[in-house]
């Protein structure tokens, strides 16, 4: 058998992949969900507790949120991407 070979798509069914490799494609019971219910949400710049609860979640300080929070906009969603979270 050549290279070029396995690369080519063949005829024969899926029932002759062994047990075991099927599983390694299987791989529905380990993927996690990538809606996150609190995404909607924003944080308000001026709720003390609510911005020494997020700093402390993306483990930074008070003032850097403000800045994140100053260059993107207060959505949960925006901070998220920018602190690359």
């Amino acid at each position: 058998m050549e290279d070029s070979d396995l690369l080519q798509p063949t005829d024969d069914n899926d029932d002759n992949i062994p047990q075991d490799v099927e599983s390694i494609f299987d791989n529905s019971d380990t993927l996690e969900s990538f809606e996150d219910p609190n995404e909607s949400r924003v944080i308000d710049p001026n709720d003390d507790a609510d911005l020494v609860y997020w700093a402390a979640q993306f483990q930074i300080s008070v003032v850097e949120l403000k800045a994140a929070i100053v260059l993107n906009g207060n959505s949960l969603k925006a901070i998220k991407k920018y602190l690359s979270v």
